[in-house]
């Protein structure tokens, strides 16, 4: 599915801060990169992160711009502050080649507005930095990238750590999205914390995994969605 399909998705059947609802899975990478068209045709911006609330469900909140390569550079080198508009999904006029917004950019609260972002959102850029544990604490894997599933739910996608242990044992490591369903996280802060052990989310991969071989038949060369965790 490309960009245009996923955001099209995406805009046309919820509001923000709700709970995504989606007709095909979409993944953060997706979502990411795409330029932002103001409602004065000019060109605003890419996508280049967006934040989330967690209060025992993943909730999209908000879409954060980034400006041309050279203004990225001044800003990271501090020569200019870091001040990034900020926009949310109702804000989204139409989808095309590019986002097309229904307001224009001087309207748009920036990254250092207050209020902008509330102290609950967490980045997606914050959470691809985060270790995955166990509910005993031990390390599962890290943060890799977020799917958005067809009934809504929100999984992370986990690599690194158990999650490439049991794809190397079996020789698989291309087009596997290993999936961490939003039911099996506890919490969020600097980690991402499981209610669920080690030991559950083996027994579930190496089920899962044994039936890799069926599932590309089946997709063909479609990455497949293997999920690391499901309840009993």
């Amino acid at each position: 599915m490309s960009i245009q399909e996923g955001f099209n998705d995406l805009v046309s059947q919820i509001p923000a801060v709700m709970i995504l609802e989606i007709s095909q899975p979409i993944n953060t990478k997706m979502l990411q990169n795409a330029d932002v068209v103001d409602s004065n045709g000019d060109i605003i911006g890419r996508i280049s992160d967006l934040t989330f609330t967690f209060d025992g469900k993943f909730k999209l909140s908000k879409f954060i711009l980034a400006g041309s390569r050279f203004e990225e550079f001044l800003e990271s080198i501090k020569v200019r502050p870091d001040r990034d508009p900020v926009f949310d999904a109702s804000m989204i006029k139409s989808v095309s080649d590019h986002v097309h917004l229904d307001t224009t950019k001087n309207s748009l609260k920036t990254t250092l507005d207050e209020g902008a972002i509330s102290s609950d959102e967490i980045r997606f850029s914050d959470l691809q930095k985060m270790e995955i544990i166990d509910k005993k604490g031990e390390k599962v894997g890290k943060a890799m990238e977020m799917d958005f599933d067809v009934e809504g739910k929100v999984c992370v996608i986990a690599g690194g750590g158990l999650v490439e242990e049991k794809l190397e044992a079996i020789g698989i490591k291309a087009d596997i999205d290993i999936l961490v369903p939003g039911m099996a996280i506890d919490s969020i802060s600097d980690v991402i914390k499981l209610g669920v052990s080690k030991d559950d989310l083996s027994r579930t991969l190496d089920e899962t995994l044994k039936k890799v071989p069926d599932m590309r038949e089946a997709k063909g060369r479609s990455r497949i969605r293997a999920f690391a965790y499901r309840p009993l």
